[in-house]
């Protein structure tokens, strides 16, 4: 099955965010940055089911981007993938917890 993906508002402002940063850092960097998120939105839509809950309602997963410090949260509703964050693990991960 294929899943749909579908990117909060937050999370597509967390990833132009990083963009920008890593661009900044050294030209080409962002767009790594994109690749190794779209090579993980490309495993979730074909076996999300794949990885683990990050909270005790069992309802919120998370995803590593290779390479990258940042994981992807998500939800798994019905036919669709729902990225809630593209979140900085260099980060205070309790901020994480404001899904």
């Amino acid at each position: 099955m294929l899943y749909e993906l579908v990117t909060s508002p937050t999370a597509f402002r967390e990833t132009g965010n990083a963009y920008d940063y890593y661009e900044n850092q050294s030209p080409g960097l962002g767009d790594r940055f994109l690749k190794s998120l779209e090579d993980a939105y490309q495993k979730l839509t074909t076996s999300p089911q794949h990885y683990g809950y990050i909270n005790s309602r069992k309802d919120i997963r998370d995803m590593k981007i290779d390479v990258f410090p940042f994981i992807i949260v998500f939800q798994i509703v019905e036919d669709k993938v729902l990225v809630l964050r593209v979140f900085n693990t260099n980060r205070n991960p309790l901020s994480i917890k404001n899904l």
